[in-house]
């Protein structure tokens, strides 16, 4: 048995390989990710880069975009910590080639390339076809729930814009009567008395230079221009929420008279069950049987059929109210949140609602993100056909890689959120699209034979969802697709986006997808030879 701990060497004498390529294995992560970058076309942030001009030179955008991407790999976004790991890491040093870039560079080179993000997406998804991923036997599009940087406290409908600005200007012009008070008739910004005189001038102008940063009248000026600036963007707020367009209304239209039908649905199930127990209480009295329990109540007046029925009528007194006065009704619902004005009140699953945007993904086979896009939309019924477009896109880019003109996807998977008889019968390619969730994903009463000649797609679809060959292909999307929501949320951390604004999130969701991307490839192949040209 050993008697002493091993021996700390802190104060040996030691030094690092004088070569930065020994700092790490052969077979890191990051050799891989430097050789995918200068395999890719990279000119989009290039263009970005400011050479040229006077000042120090700028750093590589290739070494940064690398550092982003090796960041996005290990979850890590927030630019500080980046920078930090750039002095503490031997491979973030290694990637930054011991520059140091400070966090506003690294922040700044992310706001900077927002519309290159969506070109090197595409690039690394060529990337990955001349390795002979993205196999389209089948593909599975999923809208998953991403926060967005903003406060629920600052969401206002249009009446409570309106308030906020009228407080701000009400209180920027209270700082003007502050100052008016203070100053009198005089600007404000005169020379004290003592300034006047040459002899003590020198010194005294030396003291207020000092002073110059928290002058409180330039404070004050700068605080009514902030507020002034907040009222404007609020009034713009208002008026943008405040213009119900003709899709608001019809949308709106439309999810209310879905809810008419489900609540009627709901109403004639709950009133024939109880129709059929009391008819079974009836035939058991005139058979002799003693009856036990309380007396039974009319069918009418039971409280399952009571509430199912009250249910109909609040929702057809909520559509008639709503095409009395269509635009109204819009406004009245709409609401803007002054951190993040293109957030939106998303649901999520389990129940509640979070402020952010759905983020559309498209994964084949072989969990390669071949698409994604990010909505206002809560709901995924309406983004099926412009996910589709963006796979016609995807499949091109992967004709175009594997020089196979005739590659074509095989089955597209949608869960029940995508159901939508537009949907069913909309160009693109052979889909399977659920009619029901959980394990009745073909509706409460699945077909037992198959659909006549004069058929619905709705039909056609709850048969083809009932055989077994269905059954089979359809459990492939969960399977598909929900593994890279998860390493989307869980491995890249975007739970919730880092910066503002519709532009900002889809950017960085194809920045964790790219990042995704190629570590999948880094996976499949092990000897990490980047494919050529």
């Amino acid at each position: 048995m050993a008697k002493r701990y091993v021996r700390l060497r802190r104060d040996d004498l030691m030094l690092l390989p004088p070569d930065v390529r020994d700092w790490l294995p052969v077979d890191h992560v990051v050799w891989f990710l430097l050789d995918a970058i200068e395999a890719i076309d990279t000119s989009s942030v290039h263009r970005s880069a400011k050479l040229g001009g006077a000042g120090r030179s700028p750093y590589d955008p290739d070494m940064l975009l690398a550092l982003l991407i090796y960041a996005y790999a290990g979850g890590l976004r927030s630019s500080r910590k980046i920078e930090r790991r750039c002095r503490e890491d031997a491979a973030f040093m290694v990637i930054s080639g011991l520059c140091y870039p400070d966090h506003v560079t690294i922040a700044r080179f992310r706001k900077d390339n927002d519309a290159a993000m969506a070109e090197l997406f595409t690039q690394v998804l060529r990337l990955c076809g001349r390795a002979g991923m993205g196999a389209l036997e089948h593909v599975a599009i999923d809208g998953t729930k991403i926060a967005a940087d903003a406060s629920r406290a600052q969401t206002r409908d249009t009446e409570g814009l309106r308030a906020v600005a009228r407080r701000l200007i009400d209180e920027a012009a209270a700082v003007d009567e502050e100052e008016d008070a203070c100053h009198g008739a005089a600007r404000g910004d005169e020379l004290p008395e003592e300034l006047r005189d040459p002899v003590r001038r020198k010194e005294i102008i030396d003291a207020l230079l000092r002073k110059a940063a928290g002058d409180q009248d330039r404070a004050r000026g700068a605080r009514r221009a902030r507020k002034l600036d907040k009222a404007r963007r609020a009034l713009e707020l208002a008026d943008t929420a405040g213009r119900a367009d003709q899709t608001g209304v019809d949308r709106r239209r439309a999810v209310l008279v879905k809810e008419l039908e489900g609540a009627r649905r709901s109403y004639t199930r709950a009133r024939a069950q109880v129709q059929a127990r009391h008819d079974e209480r009836e035939t058991r009295a005139a058979a002799g049987h003693r009856r036990s329990g309380p007396p039974a109540v009319a069918v009418d007046e039971h409280v399952h059929v009571r509430r199912a029925r009250q249910r109909v009528e609040v929702v057809q007194t909520e559509l008639e109210a709503f095409d009395a006065n269509p635009g109204a009704a819009v406004e009245k619902a709409v609401k803007r949140n002054l951190t993040d004005p293109d957030s939106r009140f998303m649901p999520v699953q389990g129940g509640g609602f979070i402020l952010g945007y759905n983020s559309q993904l498209v994964v084949s086979a072989d969990h390669v993100i071949l698409a994604a896009d990010v909505v206002q939309d809560p709901g995924d019924e309406h983004q099926l056909t412009p996910m589709l477009n963006h796979l016609d896109q995807a499949v091109q880019t992967l004709r175009d890689a594997t020089d196979d003109p005739d590659l074509a996807v095989g089955t597209a998977l949608f869960d029940a959120g995508y159901d939508g008889h537009d949907n069913l019968i909309a160009p693109g390619p052979d889909r399977l699209v659920a009619i029901g969730k959980r394990d009745k994903i073909a509706g409460e009463k699945p077909p037992t034979e198959a659909p006549g000649e004069h058929a619905t797609p709705r039909q056609r679809m709850a048969w083809r969802l009932s055989t077994p060959d269905g059954k089979a292909l359809y459990k492939k999307r969960g399977a598909t697709v929900e593994p890279v929501n998860g390493h989307i949320k869980d491995q890249r951390a975007l739970r919730r986006f880092a910066r503002r604004g519709i532009t900002a999130a889809k950017a960085e969701l194809n920045l964790a997808a790219l990042t995704s991307n190629l570590l999948r490839l880094f996976t499949v192949h092990a000897t990490n030879a980047i494919p050529t040209q």
